[in-house]
């Protein structure tokens, strides 16, 4: 095919954008094929429902915004608002069901937007009620205006980013939860 052909190919509009939209639904494609590949196997707390759990974290990832991460024993994805007060309006309501619900997240926050990951320590893995604060995250970040982190923001599989290194951080330094501290 000859230059000129070939532009007339690449720029007549109905081409280019039918050939961008293949192009972006290989892209996801490959993207979810890979995310399924490489996901771990879900690994739940002892006792756990583990048939009503499982299709409750199907649809918590099936999203596309929540990752099962730590060899299957935890969830985690960051939320992005449009300023600092929305997050921390989001992250009070959190902490809000966190008492109600008498379990807490690890958690970073970097100006507008928070890192949450849901995991139960004892007994270890996924438990009820990591999956159903996942969902009220979604619901209260919906409420206070979550807004769409463009493609270039977030990180890949596999990838550190600075906000998890925060909470992971955190979480190590922070002693066990789930050991009655000793009274003075």
């Amino acid at each position: 095919m000859s230059a000129p052909s070939l532009l007339r190919h690449f720029a007549t509009p109905a081409r280019s954008v039918a050939a961008a939209s293949r192009l972006a639904s290989s892209i996801r494609y490959t993207q979810q094929f890979r995310s399924m590949a490489t996901q771990p196997q879900a690994r739940f707390s002892e006792g756990s429902d583990e048939a009503s759990l499982s299709s409750t974290l199907d649809t918590l990832l099936s999203k596309g915004r929540w990752a099962l991460v730590n060899e299957g024993e935890a969830v985690e994805r960051s939320f992005k608002f449009k300023n600092f007060a929305k997050t921390w309006d989001f992250m009070t309501a959190v902490s809000l069901q966190c008492k109600t619900h008498n379990h807490h997240p690890e958690w970073s926050n970097v100006y507008n937007t928070t890192f949450i990951r849901w995991t139960t320590h004892s007994p270890k893995g996924l438990s009820v009620k990591d999956l159903k604060l996942a969902m009220i995250c979604d619901a209260l970040a919906k409420d206070f205006g979550e807004v769409e982190a463009p493609a270039a923001e977030t990180p890949d599989e596999g990838a550190s980013c600075g906000i998890r290194g925060l909470a992971d951080k955190a979480a190590g330094t922070a002693g066990d939860c789930c050991v009655p501290k000793p009274k003075n």
